[in-house]
């Protein structure tokens, strides 16, 4: 019998010790746990394999807490207090990241199926990475805010092109029937249900929550409303990280002031959880692919940094948004790291499913590659917008 006690221990320890190390480089820590996921996994010293259902589970379990986190974080006040401007800029940034990474990709591989999945994968951001930056340069202004809106409200978007874009490309791999119901009935029923279910279970959560003060009760109320879920959104088939960001925004929006505890608790314990799923990344990482994504992953880059900046850019001018804003905010939201991950582990193993492990394993591999590229550069360019704009240490 396999030891996971002890694969765990060493995975931690290991993934902290490496972290510790890419961070005091300048470099972010997640960068240090995909290293040692790759170290200890099977094209490096071997010494665990996981089974596609072992890592599924660590994945989507920790998929669940951070997506529980972000919707924690996207307040209707918040929403309220920046306009419509925020939303134009949420909906430009993330249709212009989409669809040039799909024409680039496409014009690399010629396979529009491939190109559909890492178009889907684009718009996911990172908020920690950026959000990371703001707090150590203490940044307040009217861009600081817009950065907080955008980083946290689009990867429900990017959830929701996912969803679209995933089951037509799935058709187009698995030569299925194109009509309606599967192009737009059925994951607009799966987007519906996550509503839904995160609505519902969050409701019931933000009543419970409210009179709960202790820590302890708090983190096991927490996780149990996660592990609800992201169980039945698994057993009903519908999107496990959507439903548990609506059941995080259902928990926080109900009861505002009260909740908020709930998440300033959770987020004190999640440091080995999200260690564990960068791990899991690095162990889903083959080695021999990298030399097979060079120019694929420069284009995914490129395409995705400019659709970024372009599309922000030019919905911010349409929408009249504070000149700030429009010129400095592309910069700030390049980071890419946990939920493009999660998306693309998802992805891999629903082309596993059908018969494309390999596409899968391409998929995976590029994007955790890339996360290395997009958590260097994407705090830097959070670092200049702020700066730019004269937002460092304003009081």
């Amino acid at each position: 019998m396999f030891n996971y006690l002890l694969l765990a221990g060493i995975a931690l320890a290991l993934g902290l010790l490496i972290g510790k190390g890419t961070y005091l480089l300048k470099i972010t820590g997640v960068i240090g746990y995909i290293i040692a996921g790759i170290i200890i996994g099977p094209d490096v010293l071997n010494i665990v394999q996981l089974s596609a259902v072992e890592s599924e589970t660590i994945t989507n379990f920790s998929l669940g807490i951070v997506a529980f986190i972000i919707g924690g974080e996207l307040t209707l006040r918040l929403l309220r207090r920046m306009g419509k401007s925020i939303i134009a800029i949420i909906i430009g940034e993330s249709l212009g990241a989409f669809f040039l990474v799909l024409i680039g990709v496409y014009l690399v591989t010629g396979n529009l199926a491939e190109a559909i999945i890492f178009a889907a994968l684009a718009p996911a951001s990172a908020p920690a990475g950026t959000v990371a930056v703001i707090h150590e340069y203490k940044a307040k202004g009217k861009l600081t805010d817009s950065i907080l809106a955008v980083v946290g409200f689009d990867d429900g978007f990017a959830i929701l092109i996912y969803a679209f874009s995933m089951a037509f490309a799935v058709l187009l791999l698995s030569g299925g029937m194109f009509s309606l119901g599967n192009l737009i009935v059925t994951p607009l029923l799966e987007i519906i249900g996550a509503l839904l279910l995160g609505g519902g279970i969050g409701l019931l959560f933000a009543f419970i929550m409210r009179r709960i003060v202790g820590r302890e009760e708090i983190i096991a109320l927490s996780l149990t409303s996660v592990l609800l879920t992201a169980g039945i959104a698994l057993y009903f088939e519908v999107s496990l990280i959507l439903s548990c960001m609506v059941l995080g925004m259902m928990i926080i929006n109900v009861f505002p002031r009260d909740n908020k505890p709930v998440f300033d608790t959770i987020k004190s314990i999640t440091l080995p959880i999200y260690v564990l799923f960068f791990v899991i990344a690095g162990l889903n990482m083959e080695l021999e692919l990298l030399t097979g994504i060079g120019l694929l992953g420069i284009v995914y880059i490129i395409c995705r940094c400019f659709g970024l900046i372009s599309g922000s850019y030019l919905s911010a001018l349409v929408s009249k948004a504070d000149v700030l804003v429009r010129n400095n905010i592309g910069l700030a939201i390049l980071s890419q790291a946990g939920v493009a991950i999660g998306l693309s582990l998802i992805a891999a193993h629903k082309l596993a499913a059908i018969g494309y492990e390999e596409l899968g394993a391409l998929i995976v591999t590029t994007v955790a590659a890339t996360t290395v590229v997009f958590e260097i550069i994407g705090p830097l360019g959070a670092r200049f917008a702020i700066k730019r704009a004269g937002e460092i240490g304003k009081a």
